[in-house]
């Protein structure tokens, strides 16, 4: 998903989603927020004040995130045994 310059992406370097700031071509230019799962579900985790400073984007793309996130932990579609439409295979 993306907003605005806020994209809501799988990174295959971190093994987890994300939060990116991208450029108008679609480049990322940074990561904003980082998504670690846990036990009882997913936590979003801020890379310093990068969040407050790309504006009310972030905070819309985070929202859905955590709701989707949170919507398909431990599902199949979490555990891996479903194609994920966010991630690159």
């Amino acid at each position: 998903m993306r907003l605005g310059g806020i994209k809501f992406c799988w990174s295959e370097t971190n093994k987890k989603y994300q939060l990116v700031k991208c450029n108008q071509d679609g480049v990322t230019e940074f990561v904003v927020a980082f998504f670690d799962r846990h036990k009882e579900g997913y936590d979003m985790r801020t890379v310093g004040s990068r969040f407050f400073e790309v504006g009310v984007d972030a905070c819309r793309v985070a929202s859905f995130a955590i709701e989707f996130l949170n919507k398909s932990f431990g599902s199949d579609f979490d555990d891996g045994l479903l194609d994920n439409p966010l991630r690159k295979n």
